[in-house]
């Protein structure tokens, strides 16, 4: 089924979405309800018509496994995670995964729309996955580990208690 909006053909649109239980299939990224929606979106809107990363975009949304962003697990890479990882075997890379022109600290970020983050998205460290380059090269990326994870440190806030150690309030001054 197509949805037209703007002029743009989405073949994959977000209702067509089947949210699933258990654990993902091996080979399938696993991915938030949330990032995808905001991927679906950035690739309509920030990248034009003749982009090759459009339908890179495409394929990985229609092969991604999408759950509700509760459900994401603490090991998996999504928008916003500090990830490390190793390109064909090089040093070591620590990159912030974002979307578009989001602020990163020391500009150690990789972009979701360039061929290395859209191939990090949904996965999880020790898995290693293929990305071409542009010019057609196919690039091996191994995940070596995952520092942070939004979905995980949002769970972790809101298991902490606020303050009130012994239960009974606040203290005097």
């Amino acid at each position: 089924m197509s949805m037209r909006d703007s002029g743009a053909v989405r073949p994959h649109p977000l209702n067509s979405v089947s949210l699933q239980a258990g654990p993902p299939p091996a080979g399938r990224p696993l991915i938030g309800l949330h990032d995808y929606g905001r991927l679906e979106i950035a690739a309509f809107e920030h990248l034009d018509m003749l982009s090759p990363m459009r339908p890179r975009i495409a394929k990985l949304l229609a092969e991604a496994r999408v759950v509700p962003g509760n459900e994401i697990p603490a090991d998996v890479v999504t928008l916003g995670s500090i990830v490390r990882y190793r390109v064909d075997g090089e040093r070591l890379e620590r990159r912030l995964l974002t979307l578009g022109r989001e602020y990163a600290p020391n500009d150690q970020y990789v972009n979701v729309l360039t061929p290395v983050g859209l191939a990090l998205l949904g996965r999880r460290p020790g898995e290693t996955v293929t990305a071409a380059t542009f010019e057609g090269r196919a690039l091996s990326i191994s995940i070596v580990a995952l520092d942070h994870q939004p979905e995980a440190a949002a769970r972790t806030r809101e298991a902490e208690p606020d303050g009130d150690h012994d239960g009974n309030g606040p203290e005097a001054a």
